[in-house]
């Protein structure tokens, strides 16, 4: 193979040896960066039939021994061995490569999984699960995540829905996929490579960009208007693209009064009304200002720019998709991908007057309505998500709203959003934050308005969940996480302040909902403290291996009634441990309220959980599916 040139995948995973030394972190990548992978390669190849995509770079060395040493990209590498992993267990599947060519350092678990995996064609899938192990746990869950992007279904622009065309990326993926193999001199200084790695260059980002070339179209035949408007925009853009804090508090505070009124609302309906006093360009506006002399002449890379002020809130998106969210709002053919950024905003070419208002305005609800995690405790298990909103005074603390004295549809609405948050891969799937930024009942600030909002989100994921795919390999981690959040709405409505007594015993469908809200009662202080993670291991309660032991076949053993959604570290920490063993170790753990209820559910006389109470937690699901959505229909 040629050093330095694009290389196939094909070629890529069949020729050489590739080395993930010690020093190198373990594989990190998770559902975002895989799906968005996969993504990218499936829609480029729908719209450019016989081109090339170029996936990045495999930055090597060369060992002694003719094997090469990955300095840069080995989690990209790691990447494509699975997905081949993934493409070679699929029928009429060509080109795939049958041995893995990538060895770690140091890291025998690791180079077993990925070895017997690939001997494992013809129980792929179990062994996926069987062979897991402290340790490997992400390469499990990369594999199904990598499953679940490739059997997703997605909705087109034209409101038809579709999968990815198998047949069709694993072609391309082989063929047509290329990355740039980049072998160093062999007397290079490994330590000097590091340290130019480490402290790149910084240059603008695409959005900047896009602020660069709006500013350019506004048009005034009076220069000082032009140059205020300009100025205005500029400050405004500014606030709005700080995600990590109230847009409000983005603006100095001789501005605010001119913008908000004293409820925090937008005091002005067009961008005419806004007055801004004039302030100092900055080092980075004074850089803008000179792209907007010659639009054209743009960079071509465009790296994270790192922040030097700290956050205070996450938000669930970053602002290039808030970005879209807002052009989305003008013409509903946007994507919401932040690579077709500069491309949609040359096409449409928005009025820049009447899009910075809009920013504005949709950044204000965005504040008001939709979920942030509070970053100010320094540990991770404490930084809750909320709905929160300014305190009347404005002496900048934030409160969350007293769930006491409002409508619950807003802990539900919180639920809900951070629900659709953890279980979507990508920002370019939060088409739910439409309903709230096109919603006009919002202005008048009426609490009340939130169930509207609330039912209009949960009609979105209503359809997204696929009823007819409850079973593992191919149920979604969304499926999982919308059970849990069936489950605790079914407890926030009907037992969190109610007593519930041990119904008596028939064979009505009451009965079976009255034994699961029971079984709720049971556990309050788990269910009182449940919020949602970011998880994403579909776990058996019994095991394949326990399975067998009691003949359980595999339809039920693979079934809604035997699954949950954990995390990583309990997966591989409990995989091959028999349910009762399970129940010890994670009996306080409320990650997951699904297995809480099955915990619950054990047969009472031999404290067993075999397939009897498998196939009765799985009645248990579809009557809660049946109650939730007959019961938000009627509301």
């Amino acid at each position: 193979m040629a050093n330095n040139n694009a290389v196939t995948i094909k070629d890529i995973l069949s020729t050489d040896t590739y080395i993930i030394p010690r020093y190198q972190r373990n594989y990190a990548w998770g559902q975002t960066e895989i799906s968005q992978l996969i993504k990218d390669i499936a829609e480029f190849f729908d719209v450019k039939e016989n081109k090339s995509y170029y996936l990045g770079s495999l930055v090597c060395f060369k060992r002694e021994n003719g094997k090469y040493e990955l300095l840069d990209g080995q989690q990209r590498h790691t990447t494509i061995t699975l997905i081949n992993l993934v493409l070679r267990n699929l029928q009429n599947i060509n080109d795939t490569v049958s041995l893995p060519n990538i060895e770690f350092d140091s890291r025998k678990r690791c180079q077993d999984y990925i070895c017997n995996l690939y001997q494992s064609k013809e129980n792929f899938n179990k062994s996926v699960k069987e062979l897991n192990n402290i340790g490997v746990g992400n390469f499990k869950d990369a594999i199904e995540i990598i499953q679940e992007e490739l059997n997703k279904e997605k909705e087109n622009i034209d409101g038809t829905k579709s999968r990815i065309d198998i047949n069709k990326f694993a072609y391309n993926f082989y063929n047509n996929v290329f990355l740039f193999r980049i072998q160093v001199p062999e007397d290079t200084d490994l330590n000097h490579y590091f340290e130019i790695m480490n402290n790149r260059g910084e240059q603008l980002e695409k959005h900047e960009i896009v602020k660069a070339l709006l500013m350019g179209q506004i048009k005034c035949d009076d220069d000082q208007r032009k140059e205020e408007d300009q100025r205005k925009f500029a400050t405004i853009w500014d606030a709005c693209s700080d995600m990590s804090d109230y847009v409000y508090f983005n603006f100095d505070s001789t501005i605010r009064q001119y913008i908000f009124d004293d409820n925090g609302n937008l005091r002005i309906d067009n961008f005419d009304c806004i007055t801004i006093s004039k302030i100092e360009e900055t080092q980075k506006d004074q850089l803008l200002w000179d792209i907007l002399n010659d639009p054209f002449d743009l960079p071509t890379g465009f790296p994270n720019e790192e922040k030097t002020t700290k956050e205070k809130y996450k938000s669930i998106i970053d602002f290039p998709n808030f970005l879209l969210q807002v052009l989305k709002l003008e013409d509903e053919s946007v994507s919401l991908d932040d690579k077709k950024l500069l491309d949609q905003f040359n096409q449409l070419k928005p009025n820049p007057q009447k899009f910075i208002f809009n920013l504005l305005k949709y950044r204000t609800l965005f504040d008001k309505y939709v979920v942030k995690q509070d970053l100010a405790d320094a540990d991770d298990s404490k930084r809750n998500w909320g709905i929160r909103s300014l305190d009347s005074s404005f002496d900048g603390i934030i409160k969350t709203y007293d769930p006491k004295i409002i409508n619950n549809d807003d802990e539900g609405l919180v639920k809900i959003q951070v629900m659709l948050y953890y279980s979507d891969s990508t920002n370019t799937y939060n088409n739910w934050l439409q309903v709230i930024l096109k919603n006009q009942y919002f202005y008048n600030d009426n609490r009340e308005d939130l169930a509207y909002y609330y039912s209009k989100v949960f009609e979105i994921a209503k359809k997204k969940f696929n009823r007819d795919n409850l079973s593992y390999p191919d149920i979604s981690i969304f499926n999982l996480y919308f059970i849990d959040f069936l489950l605790w709405r079914l407890y926030d409505s009907n037992v969190k302040n109610k007593t519930i007594l041990k119904p008596v015993k028939d064979q009505s469908t009451n009965y079976k909902l009255n034994v699961l809200m029971w079984k709720m009662s049971e556990k309050k202080d788990l269910f009182n403290t449940f919020k949602f993670r970011q998880i994403s291991s579909r776990e058996h309660l019994l095991s394949q291996e326990h399975g067998k032991r009691y003949d359980i076949a595999e339809e039920i053993y693979n079934g809604i009634g035997n699954l949950c959604l954990i995390s990583t570290s309990q997966n591989s920490a409990g995989n091959k441990e028999n349910p009762i063993d399970k129940r010890k170790m994670f009996i306080k753990d409320n990650t997951s309220l699904k297995r809480i209820i099955m915990f619950e559910s054990f047969d009472e006389a031999t404290d067993t959980w075999r397939a009897e109470q498998i196939q009765k937690h799985k009645e248990m699901i579809d009557i809660l599916i049946n109650y939730e959505f007959i019961n938000y229909e009627n509301r």
